[in-house]
């Protein structure tokens, strides 16, 4: 499995499923021998990975609860072995408990990264876009959206590290010229101010830069502020979800804005019942993640060498959909996305 070829998430699930299972199986193997509190939780819940043939086995694994997360020290995850390359770490805020951490090596964010480019690949309407990233660099979607941009042809311009009242987004963005921003739709603590609030000081913004592009995360973009960016020329809309501990992994379809594509491959996301068993078709329950693969120098997935985190319960829910899209992707879809005890 390349996580970098474009193909991956158009491909007949079943193909696509089969590399997800065999990569699910690599990974728990690894963090069992790697981690101790992987090797007493998967030996208590008598888990044999090689018993695990399709998707549907994966729910022999227990679910790691927020709850149960947050006990757990940041090196208790970490294998020994790779502590000296780890590249990137990352806590979460802490609005809703005790925060926690998740690292990544040098090959776990080139699969991250990779992943991110392959879904914005897709929707970009300008071959080399220019890009102004509003982003905070101190949060995990600023940097590796930006990475993912370069990653396609892009150039990208960081908002500098100052207080907005130091010096505001909008002044930064007043230095630049652009046809693309990264920003999220509303203002978000610790990770930057929202379009909405930019338009709502300079209703002429997108327009007076050429903005073709408008790329964002940390939440559903209201409709209001969507209708704004089209009306002043904006030509596609990109909107990430995911979470601080396993980075983006879902990007709105291009012909659906409120559904999400999941990206599998540098992660495993399962929408499961209180039981951890995966719900059907057109059924709500609880978003689990799995770091699951890194890459290679070779552009293939290898396992995932920072923090081991196995079927995360991290504490959003959604209507899951697995049929394929009128988009042309076959990949799962997550709508109505909300917090769920």
């Amino acid at each position: 499995m390349k996580l970098s070829d474009p193909n991956l998430d158009c491909l007949d699930p079943e193909i696509r499923n089969s590399g997800l299972v065999d990569a699910f199986r690599r990974q728990i193997s690894y963090a069992r021998s790697k981690v101790s509190y992987w090797d007493h939780k998967l030996s208590k819940a008598n888990v044999d990975e090689s018993k695990i043939i399709n998707l549907s086995d994966i729910s022999k694994v227990p679910v790691l609860t927020k709850e149960e997360f947050r006990k757990i020290a940041p090196l208790g995850l970490l294998p020994k072995e790779n502590l000296s390359k780890l590249l990137l770490n990352r806590w979460t805020s802490g609005t809703t408990g005790t925060p926690t951490v998740s690292c990544w090596t040098d090959t776990d964010w080139a699969g991250v990264v990779a992943s991110v480019a392959r879904a914005i690949g897709r929707q970009s309407p300008i071959r080399h876009p220019i890009a102004f990233n509003a982003f905070s660099q101190g949060h995990v979607t600023g940097p590796l959206i930006g990475a993912g941009l370069r990653k396609i042809g892009a150039a990208v311009f960081d908002r500098g590290h100052q207080p907005e009242e130091v010096f505001s987004t909008a002044t930064h963005i007043e230095l630049f010229e652009f046809d693309t921003i990264v920003i999220p739709g509303k203002s978000v603590r610790g990770k930057a101010v929202g379009l909405d609030g930019l338009l709502d000081e300079d209703p002429t913004i997108l327009s007076r830069h050429g903005v073709r592009w408008w790329i964002g995360a940390a939440g559903t973009f209201e409709r209001d502020t969507v209708d704004r960016a089209i009306d002043q020329g904006v030509e596609s809309i990109s909107n990430f979800y995911g979470s601080s501990e396993f980075a983006p992994f879902a990007l709105s379809c291009s012909k659906h804005l409120a559904d999400f594509h999941i990206s599998q491959g540098h992660v495993l996301v399962e929408v499961v019942d209180q039981s951890g068993i995966q719900v059907g078709n057109g059924e709500f329950g609880r978003i689990v993640v799995t770091h699951l693969c890194g890459m290679d120098d070779n552009g293939d997935a290898c396992v995932h060498g920072g923090t081991q985190i196995i079927r995360l319960a991290a504490g959003d829910g959604a209507t899951y959909f697995n049929k394929p899209c009128d988009c042309g992707l076959t990949t799962p879809r997550l709508r109505g996305i909300q917090r769920v005890r």
